[in-house]
């Protein structure tokens, strides 16, 4: 029997190296590490790079899903065999992959570093190691799950503001002074939830400080201010994170204002979201105030049953009953500056094809360019027309 102080589960680690004959790790279901054998001089730089980082650095993840390993794993109560040297991965050494099943359930998986394909006898090792680990790993993921739980009520109380942010605040490892909320929601769902939570934990390192929890299919992280600069920073990072929608709200002086902040970042994923794309996108609420009290307007004059598009829809259904393109035509005029020429190529059309396009759009719809605050109107309603819920 092992426990699962850091003394013990290195002690296990140590025993399943010795069973199999070469160095392993343990890995829980999202690829974090649990730990790792005495042994590792024999690795390679992907092993070093999980163990320095305690969890499958980005880079590798490909790996997992080549042959779509990472499904098998999840489906298997056999060893695998996975020479990564097969999918362009030159440096990353052959593992034998043995799953770890709680109640057929997948809770983890050891790594071990193998010349070859296992023997018959180095895969009953794993079995047996597997059944050696389940239970330090069922222990391990019970209390993880009760710290989550504990630290998503605590953050709950965080994001609702007032009194009991406060007394949550006092609870958690949260920094006295300014804080500011991220909410983060996956484009399209994952079924592990691993993309949601490996962003958030590493918000939370970018941050030094902060806390993080899972809530409604989306995660919030309550991230400490310490500069100006640090907001900015925070949405550099996720904009590289491919296949999530990030918002950043205002900083706040004090916890039990973080319901502002976190309606902010509610807002502006929203928004986000709203204007589609399949890339990562995030932003602060100050880069995106205007478009999203648009967005809210919107969405008001819609519930009221009022047509915020005025003259705008009547063009628009003019061209969806004939087939024209008067309105495309005429929100690309003004995007570029109102110059036809570069309008025009953008339409490929000749530009006097553009400029009848545009007098008809006026004698349709009434829309005249040649007004300033009618020209302001036409804009304001088409990027309402952008934003408008579809």
């Amino acid at each position: 029997m092992y426990d699962d102080s850091a003394d013990g589960l290195f002690a296990l680690a140590g025993t399943i190296a010795g069973m199999v004959g070469g160095p392993v790790t343990i890995e829980d279901d999202a690829s974090e590490l649990i730990t790792y054998s005495p042994g590792q001089e024999y690795s390679d730089e992907a092993r070093v790079a999980t163990i320095l980082s305690r969890r499958v650095p980005d880079r590798y993840r490909p790996l997992l899903r080549s042959e779509r390993l990472d499904v098998r794993l999840a489906g298997s109560s056999s060893p695998l065999y996975a020479d990564f040297r097969d999918v362009r991965a030159p440096g990353v050494l052959p593992r034998a992959v043995m799953p770890i099943r709680v109640d057929d359930l997948s809770v983890g998986s050891i790594w071990a570093i193998v010349p070859a394909a296992p023997s018959r006898e180095q895969r009953a090792a794993l079995e047996e190691s597997a059944a050696l680990a389940a239970p330090v790993l069922a222990r391990q993921i019970a209390r993880r799950r009760g710290e989550e739980a504990r630290r998503a009520t605590a953050v709950r109380a965080l994001l609702a503001g007032g009194a009991e942010a406060a007394e949550a605040a006092a609870e958690l490892p949260l920094p006295p002074g300014p804080l500011t909320v991220v909410a983060l929601r996956p484009m399209a769902p994952a079924p592990s939830g691993e993309p949601l939570r490996r962003a958030l934990a590493g918000l939370s390192g970018l941050a030094d400080g902060g806390v993080h929890a899972e809530a409604d299919g989306a995660g919030y992280a309550v991230l400490p201010v310490r500069d100006e600069q640090r907001p900015a920073r925070v949405v550099r990072e996720l904009q590289d994170r491919a296949g999530l929608v990030a918002g950043v709200g205002r900083t706040v002086p004090a916890p039990d204002l973080l319901d502002r902040s976190r309606a902010d970042a509610d807002l502006v994923v929203r928004l986000l979201t709203r204007l589609g794309g399949t890339a990562g996108a995030a932003a602060h609420i100050r880069d995106v105030h205007l478009d999203a009290l648009l967005m809210q307007t919107a969405d008001l004059a819609d519930e009221a049953g009022h047509d915020p598009l005025g003259a705008i829809a009547d063009l628009e259904r003019y061209d969806r009953e004939r087939g024209t393109d008067l309105l495309d035509s005429l929100a690309r005029y003004l995007a570029a500056g109102e110059d036809a020429r570069l309008a025009a190529r953008q339409l490929h059309v000749h530009p006097n094809t553009l400029r009848y396009r545009l007098r008809r759009a006026h004698e349709i719809a009434g829309l005249d360019l040649a007004d300033p605050a009618a020209k302001f109107e036409i804009q304001l309603r088409l990027r309402l027309r952008a934003l408008r819920h579809r």
